[in-house]
């Protein structure tokens, strides 16, 4: 490891602990100094007014009263022009530069070498590092050293101002300082509840705070934990000492020498006392023993920081174990974690949950798309989202536009009760369309049916007033169970939903595993894995899995016949083939054990992948009708991961690229007569539905909270219309200003309502 590197690596982890904004900033200019053998520093950091102001945070080596009374506008001072340019400048002599200002009574004219870098994320600039000399001029590896840092610490210092702003809960204040965090919109709603957060024992930095009154029953589990680490690391040194030398060995009776008394038991028992619960007191003292070793030089020493956190995950897994695994969720529990899981959501009882807010993940993610199918609000990709903080708080989600409120104070939880009210007011209204055809003002009829997959869908669906199934994803049976369903258990769940929807049509998805969407007892391992192993590629991989799909699907469809199968991630013809000619045999297989004839069920491909836009006339010659898989089409088609919240911005179903391929789609399938219907995400979006239709889609499927909306929509708007719209919106070269078409059109007929929170 470089020295450049380990210094860096130095800075940004103390950055890290840091317990506020101020202090970090601190941090920075005092390392800076001695790092780079600078007499002064200073560090500026953007407001969030408009525009920006740059306002100096802290001053090393000049005078600390001038901090937070000096500021600089962009393109103001040498400060202001490194914001303004978002670039470094480097000057041996500062002051003759027909930008520079002088701060009365700082002392800079002492230092005239001066060099600056600008701190940049995601296209904004935060602020300005400046760092000063009296003599001897900054070289390219100086400037380098400063940008690396200034690059790195532009999430440090987001991170950081996120997590400061909270204390413990429990501390009393007059008026909470609501705290604003900014995602992705995952599921449209609202909701006003008490954050959760999960931990799970793995990690120790996702372990939340905790507040305790009582530290007895902590100081107990704390110490009966260490203790069983203890003597397991103790039995596992005495075994492995007949197979490994002595000092291979040594490493177990160190880890348990470690926890027989000392600083790391001392320091931990010191946090309970001041009130928060072990585990959290146990993270915090692990994290500062094993930073020390982070800061040495020795590279070997630096190494032990590894065994200190291995130690620390150790006894965090046996303290989670002596921690009571009972949850009392709240009736409005809000889930908070680093990233939400499908298997988080199965453990809070579905009649308690009323929104998610994960710090990873994005708008199309597969935990998104089944809050969207439970009806909860969702936001996404919430990086600055101060998870160990938020146990016990309460927070307004705003699933519309992708905000939460942490402790939000009085004015604006009126203000969302307000909001709150009138969503209510808008279902309302919207409940008298349920038994209402969907059809234009022109008179054309839009079949609607809903996405599945859970059977807490099925009686809201039929409720809604949806036609049929148009997407059951059998997935997540699978996803629930720590092994393979059996054909059996397959076949009593496709044959309830084919029961329940009896008369009408029930497309099931056959397995769609792979991506995002992972089976924990059949790993799939991949640097990329959304351009890898998923969908119809591992089952026909493993047709032993296909086959007994297919057979439960067939056998739920005896006597039903309402059944239609739908293949995943067809990415061209030789893939329907194979498939079909499985199908094919699957229904002999039956129609022998039998001994009659089985009605063959429609069969149905996916387009999603762009290879079958471009082949879909051939595809069409094979199957019954097409899908339009909406996100995973988006995903590939704009090389955006939609898991990614550094990309989420990028992911539109709006973007015009992708409405001229599901166009090329609907066009191709014309040619030989083949329906095609929308399962995606953007069939249950008011302003995808507009789109959808100005292209001549006459069935989508959607989220059942969605149902009615896009009944709304249709019925509001004619096809004439809708068609004109997308003429326009095609033209267009910004996702943004397509949404902007739709959205006003929406405000003009007064239906803002439904994709924004209020009226």
């Amino acid at each position: 490891m470089s020295t450049m590197i380990h210094r860096l690596q130095s800075i940004i982890q103390e950055v890290g602990r840091s317990p506020d904004t101020q202090h970090a900033l601190d941090l920075i200019a005092g390392r800076l100094i001695k790092d780079l053998v600078a007499n002064a520093c200073t560090i500026f950091l953007a407001t969030n007014t408009e525009p920006p102001v740059l306002v100096l945070k802290a001053s090393y080596g000049l005078n600390p009263e001038n901090i937070n009374q000096v500021q600089r506008r962009f393109g103001e001072g040498l400060i202001g022009v490194v914001a303004e340019r978002a670039e470094p400048i480097n000057l041996v002599n500062a002051t003759e530069h027909k930008n520079f200002i002088l701060v009365p009574d700082s002392g800079e004219t002492s230092f005239p070498i001066y060099l600056g870098v600008p701190i940049v994320s995601h296209r904004k600039v935060l602020g300005v590092i400046a760092i000063q000399r009296a003599e001897n001029a900054f070289n390219e590896d100086d400037e380098a050293f400063l940008a690396t840092l200034a690059a790195q610490l532009a999430t440090s210092i987001e991170h950081v101002e996120s997590q400061g702003r909270f204390k413990l809960i429990g501390e009393t204040k007059s008026e909470p300082t609501t705290h604003i965090v900014k995602g992705v919109a995952g599921s449209p709603g609202m909701a006003i509840g008490e954050a959760i957060v999960l931990n799970r024992g793995v990690k120790l930095e996702s372990v939340p705070d905790k507040k305790v009154t009582d530290q007895a029953p902590e100081l107990r589990s704390f110490n009966d934990a260490i203790r069983k680490v203890h003597d397991d690391l103790t039995d596992q040194a005495d075994r492995m000492r007949g197979a490994l030398p002595e000092e291979e060995c040594a490493l177990f009776v160190a880890y348990a020498q470690m926890l027989n008394s000392g600083s790391l038991i001392d320091d931990t028992h010191k946090r309970i006392g001041e009130g928060n619960w072990a585990p959290a007191s146990w993270r915090d003292t692990v994290e500062d023993h094993a930073c020390v070793f982070d800061q040495m030089e020795d590279e070997y020493l630096a190494e032990r920081a590894n065994d200190i956190r291995d130690l620390g995950r150790r006894v965090l897994r046996k303290l989670m174990l002596e921690q009571s695994p009972y949850i009392d969720f709240p009736d409005r529990t809000v889930l908070v974690g680093d990233e939400i899981t499908a298997t988080d959501l199965a453990d809070v009882p579905l009649e308690c949950l009323c929104a998610i807010l994960s710090a990873h993940g994005s708008g199309s993610s597969h935990v998104a798309i089944l809050a969207h199918a439970l009806g909860i609000p969702a936001v996404m990709g919430m990086s600055n989202l101060p998870v160990k903080q938020m146990d016990g708080l309460q927070v307004i989600v705003d699933g519309y536009g992708g905000f939460a409120y942490v402790d939000p104070n009085r004015k604006l939880l009126t203000e969302y009760e307000k909001y709150l009210r009138e969503e209510e007011e808008i279902e309302k209204d919207l409940l008298c369309l349920k038994n209402e055809p969907a059809i234009t003002t022109d008179n054309h009829r839009i079949s609607l049916y809903v996405n599945s997959g859970l059977m807490a869908d099925h009686t809201p669906s039929l409720r809604s007033g949806a036609e049929g199934v148009g997407l059951y994803r059998t997935e997540i049976p699978f996803q629930i169970r720590d092994r393979f369903p059996s054909e059996e258990e397959q076949y009593h769940i496709y044959r309830n939903v084919l029961e329940t929807f009896n008369g009408m049509p029930v497309v099931l998805r056959t397995l769609d595993v792979g991506g995002d969407k992972p089976l924990s007892y059949f790993p799939i391992k991949e640097a990329n894995p959304f351009l890898g192993w998923r969908g119809v590629r591992i089952t026909l991989d493993h047709p032993e899995i296909f086959v007994t799909q297919v057979r439960a699907m067939m056998r739920a469809n005896i006597g039903q016949n309402n059944l239609q199968i739908l293949l995943p991630m067809i990415s061209g013809q030789s893939e329907l083939e194979d498939s079909l000619k499985l199908i094919h045999r699957v229904k002999d297989e039956i129609e022998d054990e039998l001994g009659e004839p089985l009605q063959m069920p429609q069969i149905g491909a996916m387009i999603e992948v762009p290879s079958a836009v471009y082949q879909i006339e051939d595809i069409c010659s094979l199957v019954d009708f097409v899908s339009i898989g909406t996100n995973d089409l988006t995903q590939y088609l704009l090389a955006v991961d939609r898991n990614n919240e550094n990309v989420a911005e990028l992911f539109s179903s709006l973007h015009p690229a992708v409405l001229k391929a599901m166009c090329q789609i609907v066009e191709g399938a014309a040619k030989s007569g083949t329906p095609v219907s929308v399962c995606g995400e953007m069939a249950g979006d008011p302003l995808g539905v507009m789109a959808l239709l100005g292209m001549k889609i006459e069935s989508l499927s959607m989220s059942v909270g969605s149902l009615l909306k896009a009944k709304k929509v249709i019925k509001t708007f004619s096809l004439v219309e809708l068609e004109s719209m997308l003429a326009e919106a095609i033209l267009m070269t910004d996702p943004a200003h397509v949404r902007e078409l739709y959205a006003s059109k929406l405000d003009q007929r007064e239906l803002g309502g439904l994709i924004r929170a209020g009226k």
